[in-house]
């Protein structure tokens, strides 16, 4: 399970029927609850797998392949089916949380939707679906670390800082020249020589 923190506006907007109970529960406790208070809302969702005894091995692996050949908007709907998520509120020390049914929040919807965009990529550089890497839209760069993700898909355009070093620049450049490098193995080396 994951847990994010999440605005009051948001869910009083999304939930307001639920929130208005929580606040009677807590105020029946002596709270003093309202929607000017201090209040925080947290999201924690995961991702289940059906507890069916009856599978067997090889039907359950079918499934799983054929969940390889769902073009995105049809994979995203698959992901966000298995989406299991709760609703917590904090009020000093009182703590409040329920399991959401029906729809999923959007905030999660659009976590979800990138998670999906990142394991499709990684599938599809394993098992080369040209079809299903074209449906796969662009990631959103401020909820996903993009740098890792081309870390894990190989792409040596983009390095994380940490992985760099020295040597292995100054053999790229002796290969290729100066040209072949990222702009990230430049602002690298560029640190480097103001460092020295």
């Amino acid at each position: 399970m994951f847990t994010i923190h999440t605005s009051k506006e948001e869910v009083l907007n999304e939930y307001p029927e639920l929130i208005k109970k929580w606040f009677e529960v807590a105020n029946t406790l002596g709270k003093k609850i309202d929607e000017d208070s201090n209040i925080e809302f947290y999201y924690s969702y995961g991702s289940f797998v059906p507890k069916n005894t009856d599978y067997e091995d090889a039907e359950y692996l079918e499934k799983y392949e054929e969940t390889l050949t769902l073009l995105y908007s049809d994979r995203l709907d698959f992901e966000i089916s298995k989406i299991r998520v709760h609703l917590g509120m904090k009020f000093n020390n009182f703590y409040i949380s329920d399991r959401m049914t029906g729809e999923v929040p959007n905030k999660i919807k659009e976590i979800v939707g990138e998670l999906t965009k990142v394991k499709m990529m990684v599938e599809c550089d394993h098992f080369d679906n040209e079809e299903v890497k074209d449906s796969i839209p662009a990631l959103n760069k401020d909820l996903i670390d993009v740098i890792m993700v081309d870390e894990v898909l190989g792409d040596d355009e983009i390095i994380a800082e940490e992985n760099l070093d020295t040597d292995t620049i100054l053999d790229k450049i002796s290969d290729s020249g100066f040209g072949s490098l990222s702009e990230s193995e430049k602002e690298f080396l560029n640190k480097k020589s103001k460092d020295i």
